[in-house]
């Protein structure tokens, strides 16, 4: 505060004293230029009463040429006509007809004018006073000008502008040192009290401050110091409580909470500061559960607190976007009033997420394993029942039974797969900061030997090493799923090609084969559960019909998008776009 204080008086100060300087600036150059003005009028009216009669009767011009060397001013004398028959600055030729000059104007019409322009003849801005020169008949013989050029005046404006800078700049550093002696000599005991505020709020109760002030600050003190005794006498009780409440509730297994009410925390175990992740070393008894947890799950928690009456209640809830909870309430009553509630928390995350797990599973694999199943099932029949016992026949009917087992089991383990990445809350994910050019390289050796079998080279484009932060095991399942399909719906002596980019925090990474591509009327659907663009390419292939699904769940999961451009009979790219970090 003192610092804002110091800084916002200072800049009033040196505001108004700017203010001023500049006001005392325009006035002095306004003033200065009406007293130029004035002195050319006198000027003229010296010249038009001593000088220009005899000029105009002799064309003796020494007088005129003294009188503008000695003022140093420039004089021009112009007819009626608007011919310049006298010019006191030398080498400018010959001048053209001035009639049309404004200031020359307004003098043949009898007025004594002024005029500040640019001068096309000399180059410069002038202040010009043009006075007529009246005949016996009162009517205009000549016209006198009398010019001075603007510069000349600036010289002195520049040396009273630089006199009232040093000024300003003097006011305001004595200004400054004033302002900050006065503002430290004032907040001193405010800092103080504010000191003595902190250690009460860090539990250093029954503190005494003293300071004798018959003031403001002096009443803050004596609030602060009767605060530091009741809080003291408060926690010295409410410790006594607590110290009961641990004993009962320290053995639980579920998170307990116990707040009075004023929703400031009496007691809360290790459990109830794992599921709100509050440190162990972070000091929250007897602060509002608002402040110690503030996301929306304590918001919920709050609307059931204060609108419904039940003496027990239960509900479920989300926590972390990830955990789910079923938060039981009950009242503690005392004097028949509410002083607080018991919260407790069951972590049931792990049971919804197997349940939905078993529900999407049975929903799954139903009509998939139905096939294989079949086919196992028909031939161990066909062989029992028709004894067959040709080792030909019996080696062609074991090799499709093992096919179908193999594809069976490739078909659970990624339905399990999927259905992990569908249900994420229930999963410990760990984020690594991944080198991905590496981890490439490393599925190209996994996949080397499926690529060897068709001639196929892989291929990885990135002109730096990229990092990012993932869980391995998915980007690992994400890429191999890609690299693969893109081998097996490829024709052999083709190659694969994978593009690593970064720009503004996004990685991308692109997958390219020059393959079978995919119809355009198929293109949406890939990434769906068990869709076939080729039902009979993809069983020959040995696919189950979840890659995709797979490597879209893992993208959606970590904030990405995945997009896909096919042609058939060219090939097929599939652009993935990740934030660099997960946060």
């Amino acid at each position: 505060m003192k610092k804002r204080l110091s800084i916002s008086l200072t800049v009033i100060i040196i505001v108004s004293i700017t203010i001023c300087g500049l006001f005392t600036t325009i006035s002095y150059r306004q003033s200065y230029y009406a007293d130029t003005e004035n002195n050319i009028k006198k000027s003229s009216n010296y010249i038009m009463n001593y000088l220009l009669p005899d000029f105009l009767e002799t064309g003796n011009k020494e007088n005129l040429d003294n009188f503008a060397q000695s003022t140093n001013v420039r004089m021009t004398i112009i007819d009626t006509q608007g011919d310049v028959i006298y010019e006191s600055v030398q080498g400018l030729g010959a001048l053209e007809n001035h009639k049309n000059r404004p200031e020359i104007h307004g003098a043949m019409a009898g007025q004594q004018t002024t005029e500040v322009r640019f001068s096309n003849t000399i180059k410069d801005e002038m202040i010009y006073v043009a006075t007529p020169y009246f005949d016996e008949d009162k009517e205009v013989e000549a016209v006198l000008r009398i010019s001075m050029p603007v510069n000349a005046m600036d010289d002195a404006m520049f040396e009273m502008i630089n006199n009232i800078i040093f000024v300003i700049l003097t006011t305001i550093m004595a200004t400054t040192l004033l302002i900050n002696y006065f503002i430290n000599r004032e907040m001193k005991p405010l800092e103080e009290a504010s000191v003595f505020a902190r250690e009460i709020a860090s539990g250093k109760y029954g503190q005494q401050l003293t300071m004798i002030r018959e003031d403001q600050i002096g009443e803050l003190v004596e609030s602060l110091n009767q605060m530091s005794i009741q809080l003291d006498n408060s926690f010295t009780e409410m410790n006594q409580k607590n110290a009961e409440l641990t004993a009962i509730l320290s053995n639980m297994n579920h998170g307990v909470i116990a707040i009075d009410k004023k929703n400031h925390i009496v007691h809360l175990n290790e459990a109830a500061r794992k599921v709100l992740r509050i440190p162990r070393n972070e000091h929250v008894i007897g602060h509002n559960i608002l402040e110690v947890y503030r996301e929306s799950f304590i918001l919920e928690l709050m609307n059931y607190l204060e609108n419904d009456p039940s003496e027990k209640l239960s509900f479920e809830s989300r926590i972390h976007s990830n955990q789910i909870l079923r938060v039981y309430i009950n009242h503690i009553e005392e004097n028949n009033s509410i002083n607080g509630h018991i919260i407790i928390f069951e972590d049931i995350t792990l049971l919804k997420n197997l349940e939905k797990m078993r529900r999407d599973f049975v929903a799954n694999v139903s009509h998939e394993l139905k096939t294989p199943i079949t086919t196992i099932k028909g031939f161990i029949e066909t062989i029992q029942v028709n004894h067959i016992t040709d080792p030909k026949t019996l080696e062609r009917f074991y090799s499709i039974i093992y096919e179908e087992s193999d594809r069976l089991s490739r078909l659970v383990s990624d339905i399990l797969v999927l259905s992990q990445l569908e249900n994420k809350g229930g999963f410990e994910r760990r984020f690594e900061l991944l080198h991905i050019d590496m981890e490439i390289k490393q599925i190209f050796d996994i996949l080397k030997l499926s690529a060897e079998a068709k001639s196929m080279a892989l291929e990885l484009n990135s002109q730096e090493s990229i990092e990012l932060e993932f869980v391995a095991d998915e980007f690992r399942q994400m890429m191999i799923n890609l690299i693969d399909n893109a081998i097996k719906y490829s024709e052999p002596a083709n190659r694969v090609e994978v593009t690593l980019s970064e720009q503004d925090e996004v990685v991308t990474i692109q997958v390219r084969d020059h393959g079978y591509g995919i119809p355009e009327k198929d293109v949406d659907r890939i990434f769906e559960r068990f869709y076939r663009v080729d039902k009979s390419r993809s069983k020959e292939k040995g696919g189950t019909g979840l890659g995709l699904a797979i490597v879209k769940h893992i993208v959606h999961n970590n904030r990405g998008t995945i997009a896909v451009s096919s042609q058939v009979g060219e090939g097929t790219e599939f652009k993935i776009s990740l934030p660099k970090y997960k946060d």
